[in-house]
């Protein structure tokens, strides 16, 4: 169980303070006890700038995680990979660094496509489909089922640039921190649905209360119906601390706010968030 949780925005969309920048992708900087890991890269376009401005040391990372394999998590990967110096180890699902489109053709995937091109650039590269532990206290979900069928992955996104084989990307997955309070859910995109991801949480973790919720929760184009499930939903899991961004949309932002105005936190880049046994 973790003592100690602080966890910076590193990138998001927006910024949150003079001299940092915002871009459209996430990643996380978590200081968990005596340990240091990423969940994400971001686009890389403001990685390194805001790790520096913030005074986080990249050479500290001694694991990163990967939410799903799309360019906005994964375009950074390969500068976090120059500073650690191979001194890492590297968690993804076999489907993170497939080919990737949206519903217009563009091709949306990671820019490394070559699994085996990373083995020699890391200590240990770790690929799954299964929950994985990182660290006591610290896992990845591993696939998540998708038992709510009005959860879709706010696609279309496709395998191909022709768009005849939808991607249900599969890769998604969250990240989950025992903390003494409870758990602390880190999502990347939450492609296979907030409720799922949360679901699925209780699952591998059962017996503790979820305290906190944060990261990409994909509602931007939610119908309202998927909306107020999501609202009902969330209320039946009495989370203390809710803090949606990037891809979670401003109607679903606002909305989340409104019903939740007490647990509703911002979370641009710079953000600090910090939870243990004191807080």
């Amino acid at each position: 169980m973790i003592e100690r949780l602080t966890i910076t925005q590193l990138a998001e969309n927006v910024a949150s303070s003079p001299g940092l920048l915002g871009e459209h992708g996430a990643a996380f900087f978590i200081e968990a006890d005596e340990h240091c890991l990423l969940l994400d890269t971001g686009q890389g376009l403001t990685l390194l700038h805001n790790a520096e401005r913030l005074g986080l040391a990249l050479e500290r990372v001694t694991a990163v995680a990967l939410s799903h394999g799309h360019y906005d998590h994964t375009g950074g990967l390969d500068a976090v990979l120059e500073r650690t110096g191979g001194a890492m180890d590297l968690y993804l699902h076999p489907e993170a660094l497939a080919p990737k489109f949206n519903r217009d053709g563009r091709s949306i995937g990671s820019p490394i496509t070559d699994l085996e091109a990373l083995r020699p650039r890391v200590r240990r590269l770790i690929v799954s489909t299964e929950p994985v532990e990182i660290r006591p206290g610290i896992q990845l979900s591993g696939e998540i089922p998708r038992r709510h069928a009005i959860e879709d992955t706010g696609g279309p996104f496709y395998r191909d640039a022709a768009r005849t084989e939808i991607d249900d990307l599969p890769d998604d997955q969250a990240l989950i921190i025992d903390t003494l309070p409870g758990l602390v859910v880190v999502l990347g995109c939450g492609h296979s649905g907030l409720i799922n991801t949360l679901d699925q949480v209780q699952t591998l973790v059962p017996g503790r209360p979820i305290r906190a919720v944060l990261g990409g929760t994909h509602l931007l184009r939610a119908s309202a119906e998927r909306l107020d499930f999501t609202v009902r939903a969330l209320e039946g899991f009495g989370i203390d601390y809710l803090a949606p961004n990037h891809c979670t949309g401003l109607a679903a932002t606002c909305l989340l706010r409104q019903h939740f105005p007490r647990q509703f936190h911002e979370s641009p880049s710079g953000t600090v968030h910090r939870f243990g046994a004191s807080t």
